[in-house]
């Protein structure tokens, strides 16, 4: 596969964390407004526990407008069916510029998510990025972009939001009632050529580096998105980190059950099924994530098109 990423437009300085703004969908203005972070005494965290979510929507695939919806809809319908989602966080990857514009016209988007960002403006490259959506209900703090490069041929980036739970039981937290979990959205490089598996490795310890947070309140982070994870030490290097990685099959297990990318390849693959997304976290207290659970094996538009060359994962964040 070729890959046409364009040019930078980016204004941001490599390899510094840049402020963000959430954003809600303001329905007497119609229109996506800031949304002012409240004083910590005036928002209370009320969950402690919430589902992640990340898929990568794949933006080099045909007819991205159908396909984004599709997968807006896979999510509200099959996923978190109901007329409300749960507390959740939505980590998507490879979201088109064009199909930016549509998720933000969706309404089920609209009606229940803070998004950050809602323009490519912030991407690194403005033809695709990261995008994350956080259910309205969750205790939000702040967000903040990073760019990869110079480590990056292909403009990917780490998007990090701060959410604040309230543990079950505090007297285990260290007595903390009011706990900041960082959570960073990622794409690691992609593919063999060159210096990409260098890159990935370089990408991934910087992820690491943006959880280790300054703040008193802090308990624990996660990483969660497209790892890209082909290379032979893709396990070994989650584990040196000291970060936990819940969907790692046992010794025991079929590997292939894992697995989240190549099964929709009509032409002869160039690469074997593979683990490409994956979710962890720094293991620390009760602070726990659960296995995840694949998705969207059947996600397909009206057309009949898949959704995404990748599976999703979701799973379940408790303190």
């Amino acid at each position: 596969m070729s890959y046409n990423y364009g040019g930078s437009s980016s204004i941001f300085q490599p390899h510094k964390l840049h402020d963000l703004k959430f954003y809600y969908f303001h329905r007497r203005k119609n229109c996506w407004k800031h949304h002012k972070i409240q004083r910590e005494t005036e928002q209370r965290p009320r969950h402690h526990e919430l589902l992640i979510i990340t898929w990568n929507l794949d933006f080099m695939g045909r007819r991205v407008n159908e396909r984004t919806i599709g997968a807006i809809d896979h999510l509200s319908k099959v996923v978190l069916k109901g007329s409300s989602p749960p507390p959740c966080v939505l980590l998507l990857q490879e979201v088109h510029d064009k199909a930016l514009n549509v998720l933000l016209a969706h309404p089920w988007i609209q009606s229940h998510f803070f998004v950050v960002p809602i323009d490519s403006l912030k991407w690194p490259n403005t033809t695709y990025g990261n995008v994350t959506l956080i259910e309205r209900s969750v205790s939000i703090q702040e967000a903040g972009i990073l760019h990869y490069e110079p480590t990056t041929q292909m403009f990917r980036n780490a998007l990090v939001t701060n959410i604040r739970l309230a543990p079950l039981e505090p007297e285990l937290c260290e007595g903390r009632r009011d706990l900041t979990i960082r959570i960073v959205n990622t794409h690691l490089e992609s593919l063999m050529q060159g210096r990409a598996a260098e890159y990935r490795a370089a990408q991934l310890a910087i992820c690491v580096e943006l959880l280790q947070m300054e703040d008193p309140a802090a308990y624990g982070g996660i990483i969660g998105g497209d790892f890209n994870a082909i290379d032979k030490d893709s396990a070994k290097q989650i584990r040196e980190h000291g970060l936990v990685d819940p969907g790692e099959p046992s010794e025991f297990a079929d590997p292939k059950k894992s697995h989240t990318w190549g099964f929709h390849e009509t032409r002869p693959p160039k690469f074997p099924t593979c683990r490409m997304d994956k979710i962890v976290f720094t293991p620390r207290g009760e602070f726990t994530v659960d296995p995840p659970v694949i998705f969207g094996q059947d996600a397909k538009t009206e057309e009949d098109e898949w959704v995404s060359d990748h599976y999703g994962l979701l799973t379940k964040l408790s303190v």
